[in-house]
């Protein structure tokens, strides 16, 4: 009881000393917290580009920037600094994992143009913004498209153009892609028909608005006007001036940039070697990569870990369809990547499709959206097929991770289209209503021999996709035929394209190619039925109920 007595005397003393209030022991006030020390952005000694990668109010860390021939990463607060002489008047950054810059159009800004002398230095700032899980992904590549204001191609393009917008929208909640494999436009016809990458831009815009596509350099994306006196340079001077016109408008002519697990890298492989400036003929180059952009890629893939998937897209192929090499340097080429695991090649420029693998490395010449220049497609709608007879299309992969699934979409079809059958007792062309009948029928009888008829109930089959861990079976009544693969030409190709073109010209621009994704059966009579199957390496199956005799004219293979 005392010390409750106590307590109620200091209480009551409290309150009478603050006259009423409760008094509080003085306590000393909270250091405020010390404001956030704004990074300072500012050139080094020696710099001049400079500048921040950002996303929000974040810094972004290890992010690569580059002009062409100097890479760097940013440091801890996102700030580069670069050593750049400015040669490429641009400077652009590969955009890492999980994230995207803003688009223009279907472009994404993953550069920005220099605007100072080559001495003073300015900042160059990137923006980036979240893009969510990458790790699985689609990317679509697109082969010579080659839009020239001519053979209708632009009203062709419109249909491709709007098929991919439509795939991009049927798989809006996945991450959809696209890169080109070169050839967007055709730079004789820059002047001709003046057509351009500007149109070329324009006609892509009006109809994709759910893709970033990423561009990759063609032959036909230089300028081979453009001539000038290598000089010290050499050729190297001639081949960057030639590329001049498509810097200003596309962007660097080779670059990189990371989806998921997956570092993309597009390279320009036309070596410009001209000295004329006339006539298409008087247009020199060769299949090899630039040495700048070799010492470039030596420099970014220092910044890549060895196990990761690496998809290098070029425009001429490194390897023939036999699996011989076509790149004159590729051997250097191919040093770049000593102990990376998991590289890919995809390329372009030849209008047809083979898949080979040498040392290692796979490579998809992946076809033509344009097939044939547009030439099938203006004669014929949806009968539009390349030189070797595949259909004008584009290639889908599908990556989980760093695995991949890949196959070829024809346009207007669906995925199931992976093959075409040919009764060749059925083929026999006719080129009397032709107007160069001659020579019509000396390209034929070289090209196939496909204006004699034929009784030796032979089936053909153009499988364009194949690799050789493809499977082609046929059966008849139950009973499986020998398959044989050999190399010769498709004759779909004289119903799109020959047969039209002798009627103008004695010499058409564009011959059969002899390919060697076709297969033959002998069947048992010219009216059995036979069951096809043809199984890719991913195990899909793709099969055909070949009713014979099978007409072959423009009507049955629309």
């Amino acid at each position: 009881m005392k010390e409750l007595k106590y307590l109620v005397f200091f209480l009551a003393l409290a309150v009478s000393c603050g006259k009423g209030e409760l008094v509080q022991p003085d306590v000393p006030d909270p250091k405020p917290e010390p404001e956030p020390q704004e990074v300072v952005v500012a050139p080094e000694e020696g710099s001049t580009v400079y500048g921040k990668v950002f996303c929000g109010d974040k810094g972004l860390q290890g992010v690569v920037v580059t002009d062409g021939y100097e890479v760097v990463s940013t440091n801890k607060d996102g700030i580069y600094q670069l050593k750049s002489a400015k040669r490429n008047a641009m400077v652009w950054i590969s955009v890492p994992s999980g994230y995207k810059p803003l688009n223009l159009g279907v472009q994404s800004q993953f550069f920005t143009y220099l605007s100072k002398p080559a001495g003073t230095a300015e900042r160059v700032d990137f923006e980036l913004f979240e893009d969510g899980d990458q790790t699985n992904h689609k990317m679509l590549f697109f082969g010579d498209i080659h839009l020239a204001a001519r053979t209708r191609d632009r009203q062709q393009f419109e249909t491709f153009a709007k098929e991919v917008e439509a795939f991009a929208k049927a798989h809006a909640t996945e991450k959809v892609y696209a890169i080109t494999l070169g050839d967007m436009t055709w730079d004789q016809y820059w002047y001709s028909n003046n057509y351009n990458f500007n149109n070329y831009l324009e006609d892509i815009n009006a109809n994709v608005k759910s893709l970033t596509v990423f561009h990759t350099m063609g032959n036909h994306d230089h300028d081979m006007k453009t001539t000038v006196d290598g000089g010290s340079q050499g050729w190297n001077a001639v081949d960057w001036d030639c590329a001049a016109a498509y810097r200003s408008t596309l962007g660097p002519n080779y670059f990189s940039f990371n989806i998921g697990k997956v570092h993309y890298i597009s390279l320009d492989n036309i070596y410009c070697k001209n000295t004329t400036g006339g006539a298409a003929a008087d247009r020199h180059y060769e299949d090899a990569v630039s040495d700048y952009a070799l010492a470039w890629l030596r420099k970014d893939l220092e910044f890549v870990d060895k196990s990761t998937q690496i998809v290098l897209t070029m425009h001429a192929p490194y390897t023939t369809q036999e699996g011989n090499l076509s790149l004159n340097n590729g051997a250097l080429l191919l040093n770049c990547f000593n102990g990376y695991s998991k590289v890919l090649f995809v390329t372009g420029h030849t209008h047809r499709m083979s898949t080979t693998e040498r040392q290692g490395i796979a490579e998809h010449n992946s076809g033509a959206v344009c097939a044939t220049w547009w030439w099938g497609g203006y004669y014929n709608p949806t009968l539009n097929v390349g030189t070797d007879g595949a259909p004008g299309g584009y290639r889908v992969m599908d990556f989980t991770g760093s695995d991949y699934v890949s196959y070829y979409k024809a346009v207007g079809r669906d995925d199931k289209y992976q093959f075409r059958s040919y009764d060749r007792n059925s083929i026999c062309i006719d080129p009397s209503k032709v107007k160069y009948s001659s020579e019509y029928r000396s390209c034929l009888a070289s090209t196939g021999n496909y204006g004699t008829a034929s009784t030796a109930n032979e089936v053909i089959l153009n499988v364009w996709d194949w690799n050789k861990n493809w499977k082609v079976e046929v059966t008849e009544n139950g009973k499986a035929l020998k398959v044989s693969q050999f190399t010769g030409y498709d004759p779909i190709f004289h119903l799109a394209y020959s047969n039209y073109r002798y009627n103008s010209t004695a010499s058409p621009s564009f011959s059969a190619f002899k390919t060697n994704h076709l297969f033959k059966v002998t069947a048992s009579g010219p009216s059995s039925t036979l069951e096809i199957k043809v199984t890719d390496d991913e195990g899909r199956v793709y099969t055909e109920t070949m009713t014979r005799p099978k007409e072959f004219t423009v009507e049955m293979y629309k």
